[in-house]
């Protein structure tokens, strides 16, 4: 009786890995105040953080967890692929999106189970999807598909045979930005919002009386005549004169005469 009971346990046990279990939590889109949480090409989600912590048949230090990014339309291609042993290479990345037959999902590491403990222990707090940009090995983080309804899921492996042990749910439809045509921009004044128009008008206005100003002092340089003051006729600067009305005739010295220096 024990023993059916043991082999039971593990037969039970052995299935369960092999469909992997599904934890109540999915990925997100991280709540903090990031700029570009959402570009046209990349994604910052939430770390799995106690995603994984309560299953206890999986070593912390070797089991790894990874991130599954997946067009809208191909969720049901991997849920059919993540059974193979050979997952991790079925949709490499370089040509995961570029062709019709493409699956339109791949696989990238995120790290180590004992780095998403509860609580955690390493200080990450999001991952940024596509921060490898156009990368050429098969589990790269590379960008999404520009302006892609995309979904994720995060999974836990077990790297000695590439089994996945647990996976949370899908994330929700996450849609990345479109680029917008130049030609769509509205860059007349009504586009412009009321701070950009007090901030332009302030500058006209103070550049017109700059140049004003400017104008105003290149004038008066120019018309500007500096005259030379008028020096007294000699004929009023006596340096002495004869007092013939005296008894004494001998001349009389003014002592307020300075020569001129042009006499000298």
């Amino acid at each position: 009786m024990g023993t059916s009971y043991v082999v039971v346990a593990l037969l039970t046990t052995f299935l369960r890995l092999g469909q992997g279990e599904t934890v109540e939590h999915a990925p997100i889109v991280t709540p903090l105040n990031y700029v570009g949480k959402i570009t046209t090409n990349t994604v910052i989600l939430t770390t799995p953080s106690c995603y994984f912590s309560n299953l206890t048949f999986c070593n912390q230090t070797d089991c790894e967890v990874w991130l599954v990014p997946a067009l809208n339309s191909s969720i049901s291609t991997f849920d059919a692929d993540k059974r193979n042993s050979n997952v991790l290479s079925l949709s490499p990345y370089p040509s995961a999106f570029t062709t019709n037959t493409s699956k339109n999902y791949f696989l990238t590491k995120v790290g180590l189970l004992k780095d998403f403990l509860c609580p955690s222990t390493s200080g990450r707090t999001y991952f940024r999807v596509g921060s490898e940009g156009n990368c050429p090995t098969a589990n790269c983080n590379g960008v999404l598909p520009e302006g892609s309804t995309v979904n994720f899921k995060y999974l836990l492996l077990d790297p000695t045979n590439n089994t996945i042990l647990a996976e949370t749910k899908w994330s929700d439809d996450i849609s990345l930005r479109t680029l917008q045509s130049l030609n769509a921009i509205d860059d007349s004044l009504p586009g412009r919002s009321a701070a950009m128009v007090v901030i332009t008008t302030i500058l006209s206005v103070a550049a017109f009386l700059l140049l004003v100003l400017l104008l105003t002092m290149v004038i008066l340089a120019l018309c500007w005549d500096e005259k030379e003051p008028i020096s007294a006729l000699g004929s009023l600067r006596i340096p002495q004169y004869d007092t013939h009305h005296f008894k004494d005739t001998a001349p009389h010295v003014n002592p307020s005469f300075e020569l001129d220096p042009k006499d000298n």
